[in-house]
């Protein structure tokens, strides 16, 4: 059998589009990934073609390899933006596949297959880059922004094709990219909440906060925003693969076609959700870091593991979202961007006792926001309190009643969301999650939540320019519940919805 190399991939890129998940090897055809493992005989580590795909990198300094791939990311950028208008490839029709300056186009948001649209963009558009500055082994770089706050050096050149206008240049002293957030986040071992949350917290704030090009609907017009997608497909991969946890194996969720993309030679393209999962295995792989204090996993698997990888990840596990205790805090809220919102429910501090009181609990606390409406500037997140009556957007998010925040990229009431509706059984996923759990026990330690204690929530509109508010800048929030979770749930899982 011939060596499969790395051109080969190059000039299959549709392969994951295959429902039999086949690659091409020379001399024997197409076969599946499986098998091609299992032909490897005696082979130690995995076959070349698939341990030499390409490596996309944490940018930092002081590494050769990666300001290689900075320098050639910003010869793709600037050949795109060379390409003529008839060239599909070219950068403003590739920003205009995710949207434009009136609203979002063909991108998801708000929806549960934000991460595998997102991944299949980042696919085709790597691909791109590879065919225009003629380096197959070209792996997109991406902005660790948990370990590296600051935009990255070569992106702040202004005569750079990587600059673009920016109203802040470091994500430092922002909780929603802090350790103590994304641990929190990383713990929660259902997909759909877990994407909820890296989607509402992480990555809304990032657009937001940096905002410039970054935080407008066409945000792919700043080339920053591959790598901090290519952060938050990290974000799936390092859950998914170096945690262990399980995608879902809902048919109508893996069988989701998107067909809105282009490949490298500006031929259209698709993939579907279950292509997306297999992406990192077969056309490129990420160097490993921390993100929180999830470590760094340098690992070279053998071909017996990553042939058991291979079959784990295609195989998910019956995971949906359900919800078995639902608490109303406000059908409505409307309010200004700056003036909190004091929400009192019903429900008393020992109602999640056997929750607060066990680490190894399979149920989760969130609150819950299910629609947003906010004003054309949305410079600002929401900070989400426990029984905190005073919290103002004075109220440091080191306080202990503080559990966690979400912010807004483009208006969610204007969003898509059809995708919610279409994975059998699916309980629709709320809009914002933010997983109070960890909150409720820090305070029950320390005395600070009595057992009949009723819970009150406070909702903190926060602009990220605590020097220049915005002024009656209006905000509706719809259906804010407090809901409990399982961490996973099978399908036939009994329980309220």
């Amino acid at each position: 059998m011939d060596i499969l190399t790395q051109a080969d991939f190059a000039s299959e890129p549709d392969f994951l589009g295959s429902s039999t998940r086949r690659v091409f090897v020379k001399g024997v055809g197409f076969v599946g990934v499986s098998l091609l493992l299992s032909m490897m005989g005696g082979c130690d580590k995995i076959a070349e073609q698939i341990k030499n795909r390409p490596v996309r990198r944490r940018i930092r300094s002081g590494s050769a390899a990666v300001d290689a791939d900075v320098a050639t990311y910003r010869d793709a950028v600037s050949l795109m933006k060379g390409l003529p208008v008839a060239d599909q490839r070219r950068w403003l029709a590739e920003a205009t596949i995710h949207g434009t300056p009136a609203g979002f186009n063909m991108c998801e948001h708000g929806s549960i297959h934000f991460f595998d649209w997102h991944r299949a963009y980042l696919f085709y558009f790597e691909k791109i880059c590879q065919k225009l500055t003629n380096k197959p082994k070209f792996g997109l770089p991406y902005w660790n922004w948990n370990q590296n706050p600051d935009v990255p050096t070569p992106f702040l050149d202004n005569t750079s094709p990587l600059f673009a206008s920016r109203t802040r240049t470091t994500m430092a002293g922002n909780s929603a990219v802090s350790t103590s957030t994304l641990d929190i986040i990383f713990g929660d071992t259902n997909f759909f909440s877990f994407s909820s949350q890296i989607e509402g917290t992480p990555h809304n704030t990032v657009h937001g906060y940096i905002d410039g090009t970054l935080g407008q609907y066409d945000s792919p017009l700043d080339p920053l925003f591959y790598n901090h997608h290519c952060m938050v497909d990290y974000c799936w991969y390092k859950w998914n693969v170096e945690m262990g946890r399980q995608n879902t194996n809902d048919q109508t969720w893996l069988n989701r076609s998107n067909g809105q993309f282009v490949d490298g030679n500006g031929s259209p393209a698709t993939s579907t959700a279950l292509a997306t999962i297999l992406m990192p295995l077969l056309s490129y792989r990420y160097e490993s870091s921390a993100i929180g204090s999830a470590p760094a996993q340098a690992k070279a698997w053998t071909a017996s593991e990553f042939k058991s990888l291979e079959a784990r990840l295609r195989a998910g596990a019956p995971i949906r979202f359900a919800i078995t205790q639902r608490a109303r805090l406000a059908e409505r809220i409307s309010t200004i961007a700056q003036r909190p919102v004091a929400l009192r429910s019903q429900v008393r501090a020992e109602t999640f006792a056997a929750i607060l009181e066990s680490r190894t609990a399979t149920e989760r606390v969130f609150v819950a926001v299910e629609k947003a409406n906010v004003p054309q500037s949305r410079d600002f997140s929401v900070r989400v309190f426990v029984n905190l009556p005073e919290a103002s957007a004075q109220t440091l998010t080191t306080d202990p009643h503080f559990a966690g925040s979400f912010a807004f990229f483009g208006n969610p009431a204007a969003e898509h969301s059809h995708a919610d509706a279409d994975v059998s059984g699916q309980t629709k996923v709320p809009r914002f999650l933010v997983d109070v759990t960890h909150t409720l026990r820090t305070l029950r330690e320390r005395g600070a939540l009595a057992a009949d204690e009723a819970l009150t929530i406070q909702l903190v509109p926060t602009p990220f320019d605590v020097e220049h508010p915005l002024e009656n800048a209006q905000l509706e929030l719809s259906g804010v519940d407090i809901i409990t979770t399982p961490v996973i749930v099978a399908r036939d899982a009994e329980g309220p919805r």
